[in-house]
Parts: structure tokens; C-alpha cells; sequence
């Protein structure tokens, strides 16, 4: 299974788009281990009859994100990469962490100034992260 309800969270790159840009949000520090939970039971809410495949709920297992990393064949045999992520969105991705963490260790030394030019360059950033992740708009609010 590839697709549950309007989610890609299959393991190949082509099939598993959002849980890749998910899985680079929580290994950039934009997002937690209890967010990564928090999505996997919002992918299962908007999933018709909660049908999702056994390695998004077996992630729900794991509590560090060193754990979500390590090849593990019973959780997920490779992790998928989203092809949305080019070179200039990942500088906005990490942007987006700035504003999003400003409570923890940035995972790069970055202005204001520049996390606000990378954003800017790249909007859709923002709206795919928030759009993957609608409850944590008050976040940035």
C-alpha cells in the first residue's frame, strides 16, 4: 500500500513522497518524535477505514529519532526520499526550523535575516509543511 486516504507513505520515492518530507522534517529538527506521532495519527484520522500499512504504524512504536534512521526491516526497509526536496527548499526547510525552534539548537548557524530570505525564495515550503501538518500552525502564529 502506497497511498492512505490523501497521504503518500509508501517506501519508494516516487510512492512515498510525504513521508519522506515528514521524515526529513523530524531528522532537521522541525519536527519531534511526539509531532512524528502526532502526524502518523492524523494520516490514520483522514484514512478511510484507518487501512494504512504496517511501517506508519510501527513508527508509532519507536520513541528517538536515531531509532527511525537505523535500517530496520521491521519497521521499514529503506526510507523514502521526496523528490520536492531540491537544494534551494532544503535551505528553506531549514529556514522553517529557525521560526519553528527557536526554543532548541538550530541544526545550522542561520540568521533571522537569511531563514527569512530562504522562505521567501521557496513559499511552498511552508505550504507543504503545513499542509502536512495543519495542527501545528500555532507554532509560528
Amino acid at each position: 500500500m502506497t497511498m492512505a486516504g490523501p497521504f503518500k507513505i509508501g517506501v519508494e520515492d516516487d510512492t512515498g513522497a510525504d513521508l519522506g518530507f515528514v521524515l526529513s522534517c523530524l531528522a532537521l529538527g522541525m519536527i519531534t518524535m511526539e509531532e512524528l506521532h502526532q502526524w502518523i495519527h492524523h494520516v490514520i484520522s483522514k484514512t478511510p477505514g484507518g487501512d494504512v500499512p504496517p511501517h506508519l504504524v510501527a513508527l508509532l512504536a519507536l520513541q528517538k529519532p536515531a531509532s527511525v534512521f537505523r535500517p530496520n526491516e521491521a519497521v521499514m526497509r529503506r526510507i523514502p526520499h521526496d523528490p520536492f526536496i531540491t537544494d534551494d527548499r532544503f535551505d528553506a526547510m531549514l529556514g522553517l526550523q529557525f521560526f519553528l525552534r527557536r526554543d532548541k539548537t538550530q541544526a545550522v548557524d542561520m540568521t533571522q535575516a537569511e531563514a527569512e530570505d530562504a522562505l521567501r525564495r521557496n513559499p511552498e515550503v511552508a505550504d507543504r509543511f503545513f499542509a502536512l501538518f495543519p495542527f501545528l500552525t500555532e507554532k509560528v502564529a
